[in-house]
């Protein structure tokens, strides 16, 4: 949702915010006034929210035939290097505070950091 303040000529900032959102597509403008604000929502074109659990279903039915006996380690060792490479982008290498948003141990991080060939010293900035 964007939030904008009128000062002055309400009609004219409506119509430019009007144009500016259709060239970007995707947009409608559902103006609420409050007083001098406009509120523009954005309503149509809305990509359906995957959650994590779905795509985690996608990810073991491609899996399902060619691992089975393995589809755990499988499926951990294709989520577990991203996932640990983004929160140490977050935390920019920072191992200590990756272990920490991860909950699990300082020295499981290094460890599994070293296996999986992630270099800490990548996100550092």
């Amino acid at each position: 949702m964007i939030t904008v303040l009128i000062v002055d000529n309400e009609e004219k900032i409506k119509e430019l915010l009007d144009k500016m959102l259709q060239e970007k597509g995707n947009f409608n403008m559902d103006i609420t006034k409050q007083e001098n604000i406009l509120k523009v929502i954005k309503k149509v074109g809305r990509e359906p929210t995957v959650t994590l659990r779905d795509k985690l279903i996608e990810l073991e039915d491609a899996f399902y035939e060619e691992k089975k006996g393995v589809l755990y380690k499988s499926l951990l060792e294709v989520i577990e290097k991203p996932l640990i490479e983004h929160v140490l982008q977050r935390t920019e290498g920072n191992q200590l505070k990756a272990a920490r948003i991860l909950g699990l141990n300082r020295n499981t991080v290094r460890a599994k950091v070293k296996k999986l060939g992630i270099s800490p010293t990548r996100y550092k900035q």
